[in-house]
């Protein structure tokens, strides 16, 4: 017997909170897609064309809770534009309340742990464009890692300018400068610079390459 819908969402979501994302889909007609983890983005949205269904992809490698708010983040999207149109900025004040309102009622209907709620909702407030910008929120989510070994990973926000860092392929890194949420990042081995997300889950490799 194959999984279920329910089966496969309870793989990424919180389990109380499995029926209420499954009625977002349906209402909203969108298509969750899962995908391996990338380096520049946790999630994104792509609207609907010619009838079809709005799609929502999210990274693989994110806990239960951190997988929950960038669906919220990604979907915050897909109201804003149903509601203002695509003439709004894709991070502007409306995604803005728009992603606060969704993540406090998700906090009251119990769909985040307790001990993150304070930071959540605190966070709710203060909206940032790419949607796990706080770094102190960024190491309580870290909290609900299953990965073995998962406190030896730092996120790329936390390395040292210019600090060398390993991925979880192996590849190894310097960090550079910053653009908006992301980080030019040179690879050691082919010289080629690319563009990682700062919530990148990497290993320090070692201290700053040049001094």
């Amino acid at each position: 017997m194959g999984k279920t819908v329910n089966d496969i969402l309870a793989a990424y979501f919180p389990v109380n909170a499995v029926e209420a994302v499954k009625k977002l889909l349906e209402d909203n007609r969108v298509k969750l897609r899962i995908s391996r983890g990338r380096l520049s983005r946790l999630g994104d949205f792509r609207p609907s064309g010619g009838g079809s269904y709005n799609q929502i992809s999210i990274n693989s490698n994110l806990n239960i809770y951190e997988f929950q708010l960038i669906f919220l983040h990604e979907l915050a999207h897909l109201y804003v534009l149903r509601d203002h149109g695509p003439g709004v900025r894709p991070h502007g004040r409306e995604w803005k309340e728009c992603f606060g309102r969704l993540i406090r009622e998700f906090i009251q209907r119990g769909f985040f742990h307790p001990s993150i709620s304070g930071i959540l909702k605190d966070y709710s407030y203060r909206v940032k464009a790419s949607g796990v910008a706080d770094i102190a929120l960024m190491k309580a989510l870290r909290v609900f890692d299953k990965k073995p070994g998962s406190d030896n990973w730092l996120f790329l926000e936390e390395v040292s300018d210019n600090g060398v860092f390993t991925l979880r392929n192996g590849r190894v890194f310097q960090k550079q400068e910053r653009l908006r949420t992301r980080f030019r990042c040179l690879c050691q081995d082919t010289r080629k610079q690319y563009l990682i997300h700062h919530a990148a889950r990497v290993r320090a490799a070692g201290e700053d390459l040049y001094m």
